[in-house]
């Protein structure tokens, strides 16, 4: 493994780490700023592991939680927002084309902003599973061990909150 390979993964696990800390927060604000770090340092991970779809989705995903961010201004609520950051992850696959797995980001990263849009929380443990499925397979082809591992446990924890809501409703 070379040294960038080395300091990809540290900073894939720096990611995880703030994945886990990324819903303690006690507002949104505070979510999405940590979100922000987390773009940052999953940027630089695929950057280094040269994951050019990944790493162009990061980027585009450090914009859209600004814009979330100022959603309470006037000029961010509107729901064009949803189409451009849709369109902004389709053209970075486009750009960024290395194979099929190429548009697996840019898929997650549209479906989470639509996520994210949206009030629903069953839709949104769907869409979750879903990215966690696109995103393992594109780690697979990249080589992004912190990657896999982050997904695992994305993938865990939105089935615990499947089973945890069943149970909740079967004992109402």
């Amino acid at each position: 493994m070379t040294t960038a390979e080395v300091v990809a993964q540290i900073l894939g696990a720096a990611g995880i780490l703030v994945f886990i800390i990324l819903y303690q927060f006690d507002n949104m604000k505070g979510v999405l700023k940590a979100k922000m770090v987390m773009d940052v340092l999953w940027a630089a991970h695929y950057l280094l592991l040269g994951a050019s779809s990944a790493f162009a989705i990061n980027l585009i995903c450090l914009v859209r939680e600004l814009v979330f961010i100022n959603g309470d201004k006037r000029f961010f609520k509107s729901r064009v927002w949803l189409w451009i950051f849709i369109a902004f992850n389709l053209v970075s696959a486009a750009i960024t084309w290395k194979g099929y797995y190429s548009i697996f980001p840019a898929l997650a990263s549209s479906l989470a902003t639509v996520s994210f849009r949206q009030k629903n929380i069953k839709t949104a443990r769907v869409i979750g599973v879903t990215n966690n499925i696109l995103m393992f397979t594109y780690d697979i082809f990249v080589g992004s061990y912190m990657g896999l591992i982050g997904e695992t446990l994305a993938f865990a924890s939105v089935v615990i909150a499947i089973f945890r809501n069943i149970n909740r409703r079967a004992s109402v």
